[in-house]
């Protein structure tokens, strides 16, 4: 049981990787079609917005969910220092700002504006909503003492959902760049990753149930996806060399 609900945790994150796919087949092949990618990523946006929306439904009905119990009793035994934990948990915390505004900087230093507005738009919408929702909810933290400061209400984790939003919007413009299709895999799982660690350090924290968390990933992943619709190239790409 606990290996299948980290593995449902690895699918959600890896919709961001899904997405790409999709628009790499379409950008790469010749006489794609650029609706396609976008269909993808809204559905994957819609579907993971809904997900968000049932899940805090259940968290606001009835306090819990069946996740939380043995989720967090695994994630609690892995073998990973303390000081690790708090150096991923870093990761997703204040560092975000200068991180998105760099992004959104260079994206227009480098002319383009409608990916940067959008970029900026989601990071805004990310940090805006998670405040919202937690008033909404009004979840309250894990009982017992964490092992880092963490005031305010815990539904869903702020970390996870800016990290999700910041580090997903990178692998998106990294995906999108001119970079060499492996090296454009590698950072795209390397973000993956660290938005997966950066979430369940803050359940080894003792700062947010399991269910926490996974809200946020998926609302930073329907945010991500939406991102990824509104700014799909609208012609496809040159066909990648044969032979």
């Amino acid at each position: 049981r606990q290996r299948r609900h980290v593995g449902d945790a690895a699918d959600v994150g890896q919709h961001v990787v899904e997405v790409a796919d999709a628009e790499v087949g379409d950008a790469e092949r010749p006489g794609g079609d650029p609706a396609a990618g976008v269909g993808v990523a809204a559905i994957v946006a819609v579907a993971c917005a809904v997900a968000f929306l049932l899940l805090g439904a259940v968290v606001n009905g009835q306090g819990h969910t069946g996740l939380d119990a043995p989720a967090s009793s695994f994630v609690s035994g892995l073998p990973v220092p303390t000081d690790a934990w708090t150096l991923l948990t870093a990761a997703g915390g204040l560092v975000l700002v200068p991180i998105g505004i760099v992004l959104v900087v260079g994206l227009l230093v480098v002319g383009q504006v409608r990916m940067a507005i959008v970029v900026a738009a989601a990071l805004i919408l990310a940090a805006v909503g998670t405040e919202i929702v937690k008033l909404v909810i009004a979840r309250p933290r894990p009982p017992g003492e964490p092992l880092v400061s963490a005031p305010g209400y815990s539904f869903p984790s702020g970390h996870t959902l800016n990290s999700t939003v910041t580090y997903g919007l990178i692998a998106l413009v990294a995906w999108r760049s001119p970079l060499p299709f492996p090296a454009r895999r590698v950072v795209v799982a390397a973000l993956v990753a660290l938005i997966a660690l950066i979430g369940l350090s803050r359940i080894a924290l003792g700062v947010h149930y399991p269910s926490d968390v996974l809200a946020g990933w998926l609302a930073g992943t329907a945010i991500v996806a939406a991102a990824a619709a509104l700014t799909r190239p609208a012609q496809a790409g040159p066909a990648p060399p044969t032979g």
